[in-house]
C-alpha cells in the first residue's frame, strides 16, 4: 500500500512540472518602436558636367563661359538653362545666313524630388532681340534651332523611362513657347539634355538664321524663357 502511493505522488509531481512549463512557453510580452528620416528640398540641386554627370563632382558652368545656374530649390526644379553666344560677324548685304552656337557645353538640367511623382514638362520661347546700338527691336524673322539633344542621368537608373526631347525652332518674338523635354509618370532623379558643339562637317545642334534685311551693326541680344511644369495625370 505504501509503495503505490510513492508511485502515485512521482506522477502527480511530473504532471505539475510539465503543465508549468507548457504555460511558461505560452506567455509573449511585446512592443512596437519606429525607425525615421527626414529628406527635405531646401537647397537647390548640385549642377552637373555634361559630359561626366557625377553628383559627387560639381560642376561650375561659368568656369566654361555659361550660364549662372539657378539655384531654385523645391522638390521639382530647373537647375540650369544654357546661354547660346553666336559669336560676331560682319553684316551681310547679299543673303541669309545660319550662325553655329559656340558654346563647349549647352545644357539643360531639372531635378524631380516629389512624392508623388506625376510627368512634368519644358517649354521654351524666344523673345525679341534687341539692339545695343538703337535699344530698340531688331532681327524681326529671326529663327533658332534646337536639334534633339543627348538625355542624361546622374546615376545608372534602371527600370525608370528617361525624358524625351525633340528638334524644335523658335521665333523671335512669338507669342507662345514650344516643348523641349517631357518626362513620363515616375520620373525621378537628376536629368540633362546636351547638346555638344557640333564638329566640322557635321550639322549644327544649336544654329541661328537671321534674315539679310535685318542685319545691322549693332549686338542683338534676346531673352530665353525655360518654363519648367508639372503636369497633372
Amino acid at each position: 500500500m505504501r509503495k503505490k502511493f510513492v508511485v502515485t505522488s512521482v506522477l502527480m509531481s511530473a504532471a505539475l512540472l510539465l503543465g508549468t512549463t507548457s504555460a511558461f512557453a505560452a506567455t509573449t510580452s511585446t512592443g512596437n518602436s519606429q525607425a525615421t528620416i527626414t529628406f527635405t528640398t531646401d537647397k537647390a540641386p548640385v549642377i552637373v558636367d555634361p559630359e561626366t554627370p557625377d553628383p559627387a563632382d560639381p560642376y561650375d558652368p561659368t568656369g566654361d563661359g555659361g550660364n549662372e545656374p539657378t539655384g531654385n530649390t523645391g522638390p521639382l526644379t530647373l537647375d540650369y538653362a544654357p546661354d547660346f553666344n553666336f559669336g560676331s560677324h560682319e553684316a551681310l548685304a547679299t543673303n541669309s545666313a545660319v550662325y553655329q552656337a559656340l558654346d563647349e557645353k549647352p545644357f539643360l538640367q531639372v531635378t524631380d524630388r516629389r512624392a508623388i511623382r506625376s510627368q512634368w514638362d519644358v517649354n521654351v520661347k524666344l523673345g525679341a532681340f534687341q539692339n545695343s546700338e538703337t535699344s530698340e527691336e531688331s532681327l524681326a524673322g529671326t529663327k533658332l534651332s534646337i536639334k534633339n539633344g543627348i538625355v542624361k542621368s546622374v546615376i545608372g537608373l534602371t527600370g525608370v523611362p528617361a525624358p524625351t526631347t525633340q528638334d524644335i525652332e523658335l521665333t523671335a518674338g512669338a507669342t507662345d513657347g514650344t516643348t523641349i523635354l517631357s518626362s513620363a509618370a515616375g520620373t525621378f532623379s537628376t536629368w540633362l539634355v546636351y547638346w555638344p558643339k557640333a564638329l566640322e562637317q557635321q550639322e549644327p545642334r544649336i544654329s541661328l538664321n537671321v534674315p539679310i534685311n535685318t542685319q545691322v551693326k549693332g549686338t542683338h541680344t534676346a531673352t530665353l524663357e525655360w518654363v519648367l511644369s508639372d503636369v497633372v495625370n
